[in-house]
């Protein structure tokens, strides 16, 4: 839902008239968003180490401890992409 606002807010500043103000106020919007976006996903990323490493590995004995953060932001793109 974040990428459809932020990338809302762009074409809306890329296409909008001469109104300067409008076309400030959506640029403000898409940064807004973007930083949020990346914000959520870097604590995301952190918190989901931390929860795989101390909670799914003790409870599953297949599981592997995560190594890098990059693991875990894999994961989440990975469980995105095959949930329905």
């Amino acid at each position: 839902m974040a990428l459809k606002e932020m990338f809302s807010a762009a074409i809306e500043g890329m296409t909008s008239g001469s109104d300067s103000d409008r076309k400030r106020d959506a640029y403000v919007e898409f940064l807004a968003v973007f930083f949020s976006f990346i914000v959520a996903f870097i604590i995301l990323g952190f918190v989901g180490k931390l929860l795989w490493n101390s909670v799914i590995v003790e409870l599953l004995s297949f599981a592997k401890p995560a190594k890098s953060f990059w693991q875990i932001i894999g994961l989440m793109i990975f469980v995105a992409l095959i949930r329905p």
